[in-house]
């Protein structure tokens, strides 16, 4: 069973107490209990229930014999040990246990988002990330079937494709939480900032050669010199947030952390070339789990009724300015939509606020998005 936390980063709090006071939690479906100790033994003392997300399967648990006596407390780590002890074979592992009946439990985990809001700059938060984790003994260990027998240890160890046959399941113990992380928002824009500059200069020295398929004659130049303006605006996930406080979603008193959610994309630990720079960036996800509809069948809409649509659009959102947001992730706003808008505004069409329209003619010049 993965008892671990994510990978840790600086951006990330590290702190084997936050970690213990999660996991001694009651888990309810409000997370009363949660918040509480979070206050009272933690400094996430203004800590606020976000979303959740339950769209990751199940992982490998741990393994029991046929009558229910635990053999491993961790797949993962026993079906290594075994591949070891027979020097790789997994075809000898599988052959060796696939008629003992072991059983094999399985961890159904749920995402939550919690933040913990300081106030002030809309960046000024931490996001915390905690899984609720339900067992069951839920299948048995290996297939019986030989067409199946796995032949590379990966198929075992990663894919799980040669697991058996599920069995009804037989619930071990209660849920409970586990800290996957948590992050400081401050502190991950500015190790973004620092890695987008690598980067952006890495790219701006690389140099392109073209050759003049008529003459024969070469040249080159280097990307900055085709493209001068490429850096002309901060990196995406600074820009969101620059978009955010600069617009009428900013300045209607919503704060992004109660709203959105963010997948930290890390290629720190996961580079096979280290020469080259790391990319760091979130995937902004929006808070609600709701079903909300698409602007759409826009084509024939005259520029002043797909506006009066898109302010319809923010107030069920609930953020005047949001489809804008929702156009930089997810397919609800096209950015069709968005170009229309800003000719729409330049045309006196509509009536769009100055602050709006400065954020949509920069995304308009430089576009970005998720």
């Amino acid at each position: 069973m993965n008892k671990g936390t994510n990978m840790k980063h600086e951006y990330c709090v590290q702190t084997d107490i936050l970690e213990t006071v999660v996991a001694s939690a009651p888990v309810e479906l409000r997370h009363t209990a949660l918040i509480a100790k979070l206050a009272t033994r933690t400094e996430f003392r203004s800590a606020a229930y976000v979303t959740s997300r339950d769209t990751y399967g199940a992982s490998p648990g741990r393994v029991f014999d046929e009558s229910g006596t635990l053999v491993a407390d961790n797949y993962r780590d026993w079906i290594g040990s075994e591949i070891a002890a027979h020097n790789g074979d997994v075809g000898a592992v599988w052959e060796r246990y696939k008629d003992k009946g072991y059983l094999l439990s399985e961890v159904q985990p749920v995402l939550h988002f919690f933040a913990h809001d300081r106030g002030g700059a809309q960046d000024n938060f931490t996001q915390l990330r905690i899984f609720t984790e339900t067992e069951a003994i839920s299948r048995n260990l290996f297939t019986t079937e030989s067409w199946r027998q796995p032949e590379h240890p990966n198929e075992l160890l990663v894919s799980h494709n040669y697991l058996g046959e599920e069995i009804e399941p037989r619930p071990l113990g209660s849920a409970r939480y586990r800290l996957y992380d948590a992050i400081d928002m401050p502190t991950f824009l500015r190790v973004a900032d620092a890695c987008t500059d690598v980067e952006r200069r890495t790219a701006a020295d690389r140099r392109l050669r073209f050759t003049d398929l008529q003459t024969g004659e070469s040249s080159s130049q280097s990307f900055a010199e085709i493209h001068p303006t490429f850096d002309k605006y901060p990196h995406k996930s600074r820009r969101f947030f620059d978009d955010w406080s600069e617009s009428s979603a900013g300045a209607s008193g919503e704060r992004i952390c109660r709203r959105w959610v963010f997948e930290p994309q890390d290629t720190e630990g996961h580079r096979s070339d280290k020469t080259q720079p790391r990319h760091l960036y979130f995937i902004p996800q929006w808070g609600h789990n709701r079903k909300v509809a698409a602007v759409e069948k826009t084509r024939n809409m005259d520029d002043y009724a797909l506006y009066g649509r898109l302010n319809k659009f923010g107030e069920r959102i609930g953020v005047p300015f949001s489809w804008y947001f929702y156009g930089l992730h997810g397919n609800l706003v096209k950015s069709v939509v968005m170009d229309r808008i800003v000719a729409a505004a330049e045309g006196g069409l509509i009536v769009l606020p100055e602050h709006d329209y400065r954020v949509l003619k920069r995304w308009q010049d430089q576009p970005y998005g998720f």
